[in-house]
């Protein structure tokens, strides 16, 4: 590995705490950050979202040209412990409540609005002469920034020495918009055919990223593999298998300075592995805050969630009787699809003292929830990385998660729980009674409290800091400068 320092672009639509909706916005939160602690020179630029401009004064603004067509942008400058943030200012097509779109749905121009997102932040590289070594591109988002540099700055030496990763946090999210909106991309007719942007007829922009970036990454090792198959894939595994060479995975971090019970603010009793008494004193603080009986004998269940298809949460309403009468308690926070929301809603209007429903994003809460609970509910259809089950072993709430991707790779479970490996459980096949045979276990040895403790501590001790993921990316980055086989 390089003692050089590298110059990093990430360019991403979310970023904590500026702009967050997801698992996201935690990654380009911290991973510029644990780039800059290695030494490396780290910019982000991201949308000039409403939100961000109404919570935080911006310094300098820059009048941007675009230099692929004839319209123009503000771009705003922070700065984040030590890294750069770009805000992308383009006309009022971020000046909105929402990210992607409201309680209508998608915004009908997200084509529009991330085509000059991309086109601005490479028109304010290319007009203030920054030409860092790498561009790190994240999702569909920012998908398109890979076929511009191919197709309209391939023979601009400024361009020259700057090498592209694409890093696919989910690929069922693909930007897959009406052909008509080509005309925004401003790339030339030829990026629009079979072996370009075109996806059965329609545009996609995810899919120019993966064709044209040097490197691609995605968010573990498993889900590299998973979406080289019919069942993952999205439809997209044929492309993805085209630059299956270039295809590496890492699985994320987590941010351990906020998720540290030792010096959480937002929980009501600190504890640690040296001192785990405050565990028992959040979860006793959780089950009065949400209205739970403090003297059921089961595991306190939490789910801190989008409700949506992905999730599993449909495994649990259609299983909630059963886990009713094995004793269990659930405490689920999110909010997400109508009929998924509901059905919690009337869960826990069923089971008044055993099932609290909180359809809401609240971070604070969400630190609660892991530091209050016994088990984190994960039963997800598939899941490229996933940060919730990180979260929830740093508060050793242990996680309950179905055997597939970052999931996978990251929740260590024996058939027979081992107190000296495990650090959760898992099932594999997405039915019912598989979820519910592993989970009538997982009370059984709720109930055995010396193995539970000795889990619990390999849980809390797993370091799944971004410190120790950062090198990974370097390496990716030297791997990304070199020729790629295409």
């Amino acid at each position: 590995m390089t003692d050089k320092p590298i110059e990093i672009t990430m360019v991403a639509s979310e970023m904590f705490p500026f702009a967050k909706s997801g698992g996201l916005g935690d990654v380009i939160g911290a991973l510029p950050l644990a780039l800059g602690r290695m030494g490396h020179k780290v910019c982000v630029y991201l949308p000039a979202h409403r939100s961000i401009l109404r919570e935080y004064v911006p310094g300098d603004s820059a009048q941007v040209a675009d230099v692929f067509s004839d319209a123009r942008y503000e771009v705003f400058s922070l700065e984040h412990e030590g890294v750069s943030v770009k805000l992308v200012s383009a006309d009022d097509l971020f000046d909105r409540a929402g990210f992607y779109g409201d309680v209508r749905g998608a915004f009908p121009d997200n084509a529009e609005r991330f085509a000059r997102f991309a086109r601005g932040a490479l028109s304010h590289m290319e007009g203030e002469g920054t030409y860092p070594f790498i561009i790190h591109c994240h999702d569909w988002q920012s998908a398109l920034i890979p076929p511009l540099l191919k197709y309209r700055r391939a023979d601009d030496e400024r361009w020259a020495g700057v090498a592209t990763v694409f890093t696919i946090h989910n690929l069922a999210y693909q930007g897959r918009f009406h052909p008509d909106d080509f005309a925004h991309t401003c790339l030339p007719d030829e990026a629009m055919g079979v072996e370009g942007l075109e996806y059965y007829g329609d545009l996609n922009f995810l899919k120019g990223g993966i064709l044209f970036s040097d490197v691609i990454s995605t968010v573990s090792g498993r889900y590299a593999q998973e979406m080289l198959t019919e069942e993952q894939g999205e439809g997209l595994e044929g492309v993805v298998a085209l630059r299956k060479d270039s295809l590496f995975g890492i699985m994320n971090g987590i941010d351990d300075a906020v998720w540290n019970p030792e010096t959480d603010p937002h929980i009501p009793a600190p504890f640690s592995l040296a001192h785990p008494e405050g565990k028992a004193k959040c979860k006793a603080a959780l089950q009065e805050e949400l209205g739970l009986d403090a003297s059921a004998e089961g595991p306190l269940c939490v789910v801190v969630s989008r409700l949506a298809h992905q999730k599993g949460i449909d495994l649990i309403l259609e299983t909630m009787d059963e886990l009713m009468g094995l004793g269990v308690s659930l405490a689920v926070l999110g909010t997400g699809e109508e009929a998924l929301e509901e059905g919690l809603a009337e869960a826990a209007s069923s089971y008044p003292s055993r099932v609290a429903f909180v359809p809401a994003y609240d971070e604070a809460l969400s630190h609660r929830m892991y530091a209050g609970g016994d088990v984190l509910l994960m039963p997800s259809r598939y899941e490229p990385s996933g940060l919730n089950q990180l979260y929830a072993m740093r508060y050793g709430a242990l996680p309950y998660v179905r055997r597939v991707g970052g999931l996978a790779n990251s929740v260590s479970s024996s058939p027979t729980p081992e107190a000296n490996a495990d650090t959760g459980f898992h099932f594999d096949a997405f039915a019912p009674a598989d979820f519910l045979a592993r989970m009538a276990g997982i009370c059984r040895v709720f109930l055995e409290q010396g193995l539970w403790r000795m889990m619990m501590r390999n849980a809390m001790e797993k370091d799944s800091s971004w410190d120790g993921v950062a090198p990974r990316y370097v390496e990716l980055y030297e791997q990304a400068m070199r020729p790629q086989p295409r």
